[in-house]
């Protein structure tokens, strides 16, 4: 008789187990390596509104302007582990050797992150350079690195901005994971001209960011399913998701720092970034809230501001007087 009870838990422990795992691979396939988004019929949806639907349709005439205006340098570099991945350096017709370095978040490309900001870059003065990341925009590999690649990945496109302009200074410029990664690599050894970062709507941690999503979203028990997703990109992948943490690199930065946020955004939530800012080891650091911006929608929101605060920001760790510039004319 005292077999059926040790039976009947087995059988539950081996059911939760076995759902555990079930969720944690799901996630794995929706995290890790997810299908490409689809831009052809914007919906507001849980993370969405009509602003962010008329924002896709904005960007994608942005896009348009640009083939139609601007023929970009194609450049590419080679990963670590052998992938080819391109680049797009818009190099200004006014002579210039800063440079904006734009990277993209998660599940989306460099085109479609940045089509409504290369003019606003151009225009300011500065060239501007188009990262991509691995598997997003049908660029190679299987599987996205949540940043932990990608700031490896950042010292290589560093370096082949640097192979045209090696006496600019370059301003790193991020959303969500590529904002992420940029603050992940603020302490890595980079070259003396990235004389700042603007980071914009980017997360603590890759385990913190899917944890969030996981309560937000799917109001299942997150930890045992983020756990499993863990365990799996640790042996499959070799990728700790844990150990991406934007606070621990920033409390080591000295570089010249802009956070940028949306007061609004419940996909990356606004507390992440102020305690990524609090972290922030630079003396040299700023923090603006977009109160009624969703995720990565403050340019869009508020594009005259946003331009006003992000060229300001860039004018001043780059050296440019605009006033010196108008009397030279």
């Amino acid at each position: 008789m005292k077999k059926a009870p040790l039976i009947v838990a087995g059988a539950i422990a081996g059911a939760a187990l076995a759902w555990t795992a079930g969720i944690g691979t799901l996630m794995y396939k929706v995290f890790v390596s997810p299908p490409q988004s689809d831009r052809e019929n914007p919906q507001a949806g849980r993370f969405y509104d009509d602003d962010v639907v008329e924002a896709t349709k904005e960007t994608d005439d942005a896009i348009e302007r640009l083939k139609e205006n601007y023929n970009p340098i194609e450049v590419s570099i080679e990963t670590d582990d052998g992938l080819n991945l391109p680049g797009y350096f818009y190099i200004n017709d006014k002579e210039t050797k800063n440079t904006f370095v734009c990277v993209h978040g998660y599940n989306t490309n460099s085109d479609f992150a940045f089509a409504a900001m290369v003019e606003p870059i151009l225009n300011a003065g500065y060239n501007c350079f188009l990262v991509n990341h691995r598997h997003f925009g049908g660029h190679e590999g299987k599987f996205t690195g949540f940043g932990i690649l990608e700031k490896k990945e950042l010292i290589k496109w560093i370096e082949l901005v640097n192979s045209y302009f090696p006496d600019g200074k370059i301003v790193l410029y991020g959303t969500s994971m590529g904002a992420a990664t940029i603050m992940q690599a603020s302490d890595q050894d980079l070259t003396e001209n990235v004389v700042g970062f603007i980071e914009d709507c980017g997360f603590t941690t890759c385990y913190d960011e899917f944890n969030y999503l996981m309560k937000s979203v799917t109001h299942l028990p997150s930890k045992p399913i983020i756990e499993s997703l863990g365990f799996m990109t640790k042996n499959l992948l070799d990728l700790d998701i844990k150990s991406s943490d934007s606070r621990e690199a920033l409390k080591n930065t000295k570089l010249p720092a802009l956070f940028i946020h949306g007061g609004r955004d419940n996909f990356v939530p606004t507390y992440m970034v102020q305690e990524c800012y609090d972290a922030c080891g630079s003396e040299d650091k700023q923090l603006i809230i977009y109160d009624t911006a969703r995720h990565v929608h403050s340019h869009f929101k508020y594009p005259e501001q946003y331009e006003k605060d992000i060229f300001a920001f860039a004018d001043r760790i780059c050296g440019v007087n605009r006033e010196e510039d108008k009397e030279q004319k």
